[in-house]
């Protein structure tokens, strides 16, 4: 039986996206639900593909920032008492379920390959803190700001900043990732 190749674009498309509506507290619960998911899921499995393929420090990167994805979620809860625990959105859904049919497929290439496993997980990394600071919440606080919620508008400015920050970490770690592997093969 021949194997799924995992490619980089398979595996963002894994991972949910916060999703904007004309009800702020929706907004909140799509943020939330993919905050959770980024902090349970998504970059937990990414430490365990980086452990498993022999890089523990990448590991500790991965599970740092699913920490701080955690972080952003109690910033809006604190907001939005109400909330509690929000529904699973369909997307996360979908991704968890996506998660599951490619992590055989995936302990399988690390074993055949684990650098270029790891590789993909940062550049997918990098692509959805990017995507997340650049496009998704960026929408969020200007729709607290239209709604004349600076105090949510700040969060999101808050979130925002450190998403940035998230990909700059990867950024650094894809290229010193990128440099020792040159330096291997040299």
């Amino acid at each position: 039986m021949e194997k799924t190749e995992i490619t980089e674009e398979m595996i963002f498309e894994c991972f949910a996206a916060a999703c904007k509506s004309d009800d702020m507290t929706m907004t909140a619960e799509s943020f939330v639900d993919v905050e959770e998911y980024e902090n349970r899921v998504m970059y937990p499995e990414f430490a365990r593909w980086a452990s498993q393929a022999g890089y523990p420090e990448l590991a500790t990167l991965f599970r740092k920032v699913a920490g701080e994805e955690k972080l952003h979620a109690v910033w809006l809860r604190e907001l939005y008492t109400d909330i509690g625990i929000p529904r699973r959105g369909e997307d996360t859904q979908r991704a968890i379920d996506a998660l599951e049919t490619i992590r055989a497929n995936c302990d399988a290439l690390i074993a055949l390959n684990p650098e270029g496993v790891v590789e993909k997980a940062l550049t997918v990394a990098i692509r959805v803190e990017e995507r997340e600071y650049q496009d998704i919440y960026p929408h969020f606080r200007d729709q607290a700001l239209e709604q004349q919620d600076a105090k949510t508008a700040a969060v999101y400015q808050k979130v925002i900043d450190s998403e940035c920050q998230h990909a700059q970490w990867f950024q650094t770690a894809l290229s010193d990732f990128r440099s020792t592997q040159a330096q291997a093969t040299a």
